[in-house]
């Protein structure tokens, strides 16, 4: 969508502050964070680093769960159901993490 229409707003630098901080905690512009607000749809604080690494060590996880899934299916060898809940759970956390920073 183009923007066609502008407008020139004034703030006192407190106010420009604290809308700069509070745009960059949610990861956005300025300008895309009033847009967010004015829609009435709710600004979260955008995830740190970490919640990155985390994700894909919990994927990880799971990509190694599935490995010996697959093995202990063929072979006969492990409890595969149990198996089978624990990457369940791999999958839950990780949806878990990602609803949490993420747009509704």
């Amino acid at each position: 969508m183009k923007r066609t229409c502008g407008m020139v707003l004034r703030f006192t630098k407190s106010e420009m502050d604290t809308l700069t901080k509070k745009a960059r905690k949610a990861n956005l512009s300025r300008e895309s964070f009033c847009r967010r607000v004015l829609s009435g749809v709710e600004v979260k604080e955008g995830p740190n680093a970490d919640v990155a690494a985390l994700i894909w060590e919990i994927r990880r996880s799971g990509s190694n769960i599935n490995q010996i899934l697959k093995i202990a299916n063929t072979r006969g060898l492990l409890d595969v159901p149990l198996l089978r809940k624990a990457l369940e759970e791999n999958h839950t956390a990780v949806q878990k993490v990602i609803q949490a920073y993420s747009e509704d």
